[in-house]
């Protein structure tokens, strides 16, 4: 079972939606506050941060991409929170009801964030698939994972999943594309119906396009965990706020992820309300004419119109089966035609 607090993540519960911070809140304090309370507003499961240890994380040469305006080092450098405002933050959400979630980058913060900040759940980002020396370090403190998968191919994810999965069975993965923003045909959110088969455990979508409709499209096709980047203001300067969705859309996710999961009937059925509509939206075959007894039937004397047939009145999808045979009795125009009518 998946389970991130008191949630229950499966086919059979609503989609938990995890507001991704990243580092839009510049590394101010009061701007994540802010961020925290307007996702619990609009109605997202949790919100989740980043812990870096630079030093265990990365060398200060690794490049960085066009999203960045300065280094990727001096970027996560100047925006980290230390360990107790990663453990006020955490603090600060359950005041608003929402969880805390938090992405570390390499063992020494996956260790700050189990032992420290105490975490209940990890997230692990798409460069990190395939670092299997942090994946299985994760696995071993056997927390619910959720795992990207972003520019990774099947083979990878496999060769991750089957390192972790043997160590730790509460795993989570996600459809990811790691491009900022992502353009909407990239998005590959088929996939998840792939992984939905394939691994038979909850899968998600982390989506970096910068509106909500794949995200929504995901949930339809079996996504139970959505991971967007989120923002104050998309115009914002900075590496991920184009590739984020501001508060209003947040909502406008949540609702429409929660409407789509309502609406995931699979087994084609008549619901109990549609009855009534059947008596009026159906047809019956009826006389257009006035028929003689021993007359044949023909299209030039039967048609099919409402109301639908009650008892033994004949129902428009058996038109064909009347065709060439003979009345009982005389029968006056405009009446439903009855299978006792028939020879």
């Amino acid at each position: 079972m998946f389970k991130i607090g008191n949630k229950i993540i499966n086919q059979l519960n609503k989609p938990y939606i995890i507001a991704e911070a990243c580092i839009n809140h510049e590394g101010n304090i009061e701007k994540a506050k802010i961020m925290i309370v307007k996702a619990a507003k609009a109605g997202a499961s949790a919100i989740k941060f980043q812990m870096h240890v630079l030093e265990d994380e990365m060398l200060k040469i690794t490049p960085k991409s066009k999203n960045f305006d300065e280094s990727l080092y001096e970027t996560l450098d100047r925006t980290n929170f230390n360990i107790k405002q990663h453990i006020y933050l955490k603090n600060y959400c359950k005041k608003y009801k929402i969880d805390y979630l938090c992405t570390p980058f390499s063992r020494k913060s996956a260790d700050i964030l189990y032992e420290e900040v105490k975490v209940n759940v990890f997230k692990v980002g798409s460069g990190e698939l395939t670092n299997l020396p942090l994946q299985i370090h994760i696995a071993k403190k056997k927390l619910p994972t959720i795992i990207s998968t972003g520019m990774s191919t099947m083979k990878e994810v496999e060769e991750t999943f089957k390192e972790v999965f043997k160590i730790n069975k509460k795993i989570a993965l996600t459809q990811c594309t790691s491009i900022y923003p992502c353009p909407e045909k990239f998005s590959d959110i088929g996939v998840i119906k792939e992984y939905l088969k394939k691994f038979k455990i909850p899968i998600g979508l982390s989506d970096h396009t910068n509106s909500i409709y794949t995200s929504l499209g995901a949930v339809a096709l079996g996504a139970r965990i959505i991971e967007k980047h989120f923002t104050l203001n998309k115009k914002a300067k900075g590496p991920d706020h184009a590739s984020s969705i501001e508060p209003h859309e947040l909502e406008q996710l949540v609702v429409g992820a929660n409407i789509i999961f309502n609406a995931r009937g699979e087994k084609k059925k008549i619901h109990k309300k549609e009855l009534e509509i059947i008596s009026w939206a159906r047809e019956s075959v009826v006389t257009t004419a006035k028929i003689k007894k021993g007359e044949i039937f023909s299209e030039k004397n039967i048609s099919v119109k409402r109301p639908a047939p009650k008892g033994k009145v004949i129902p428009a999808k058996d038109f064909k089966k009347i065709l060439g045979k003979k009345t009982k009795k005389d029968l006056e125009k405009n009446k439903q035609l009855k299978w006792t009518d028939i020879n």
